[in-house]
């Protein structure tokens, strides 16, 4: 009997090696559309990204290869025009170039913005007005654990008070210090552009928040840090007054990164915006609270 197991067990495992085999997938024709991200902060310089998308599986992750050059890009209101040029910056924390064009003339407060991007053939128009109210935040405090759909995690918790009588959306963002021994998502930031420095850096919540059913209320929001800290590590608390293009997007990308990590979730896809089929993004604005200053417990 141990004989005839054995040789079933052979042949199956044959069997089933037998049946491998590789196949490749082609991959369909890919419609390749421009993506425009630019967010209008009074008292700011004007940034807009504009680069080109790629397939799922391309190579081309590089942002010099994906920005897209020699567009005129303009920014006018009903009294200025603000021609953007090509600029880059050096990010410190991953030692790569991000690529955008800059302005020179600061954004006004409580005014219409249109945005208008001229690339060979194609042309892409927006508009946007700077006339979001800030909030103020009551406090921040930090918890050791807390479950969302992600997962169970440790989180600071902002309080605020959301502006009443309109319909507000918000974003957090944390100005921390990091160093070669902070980590990012577990990977430690050694690089050679870090060295031995130690270097703010702006961390943007990964979620988009709406006042629909607490208008004028007290809002709290828990947030996971993404980058490692340590007990009295010095941080500072601001909370962004989005408009609805820009909650919309991230929105949106919030949706999509979900779908990817939970099979249980329609996949969600970027919708046409502001630029119709043409692009992807949004042209839009925001205001920062006051910062607060926070200190890790742990």
């Amino acid at each position: 009997m141990k004989q005839l197991f054995f040789l079933l067990s052979i042949t199956i495992t044959l069997f089933f090696s037998s049946c491998q085999k590789d196949i490749v997938v082609p991959q369909p024709p890919y419609d390749s559309r421009v993506s425009i991200q630019g967010s209008m902060e009074p008292d700011s310089i004007p940034v807009i990204f504009f680069n080109k998308t790629v397939p799922y599986f391309s190579n081309s992750t590089n942002t010099g290869e994906l920005v897209i050059r020699s567009a005129t890009i303009k920014i006018t209101s009903s009294s200025t025009t603000d021609i953007l040029t090509l600029d880059s910056a050096l990010n410190r924390v991953n030692c790569k170039y991000i690529y955008f064009y800059k302005g020179t003339l600061p954004i006004q407060w409580n005014t219409t913005y249109t945005l208008s991007i001229i690339s060979g053939a194609e042309t892409y128009t927006a508009t946007t007005t700077t006339a979001i109210s800030p909030v103020i935040v009551d406090n921040v405090s930090y918890t050791s654990t807390f479950k969302d759909i992600y997962g169970e995690h440790e989180g600071v918790i902002v309080y605020f008070n959301d502006v009443p009588s309109q319909t507000n959306y918000y974003r957090y963002e944390l100005l921390r210090p990091v160093d070669a021994n902070t980590k990012y998502r577990e990977a430690p930031l050694v690089n050679p552009c870090l060295g031995s420095d130690t270097i703010m850096v702006t961390e943007l919540g990964r979620s988009v928040y709406n006042d629909q059913n607490v208008d004028g209320q007290q809002i709290k929001i828990v947030v996971e840090p993404a980058y490692s800290h340590r007990q009295g590590l010095v941080c500072y608390v601001r909370m962004e007054t989005i408009d609805k293009a820009t909650y919309d997007f991230f929105d949106q990308l919030d949706k999509q990164k979900l779908s990817q990590l939970n099979p249980f979730v329609e996949p969600v896809f970027l919708k046409d915006g502001q630029f119709g089929k043409k692009a992807v993004g949004f042209f839009g604005c925001k205001t920062r609270s006051a910062k607060v200053q926070f200190i890790y417990p742990e």
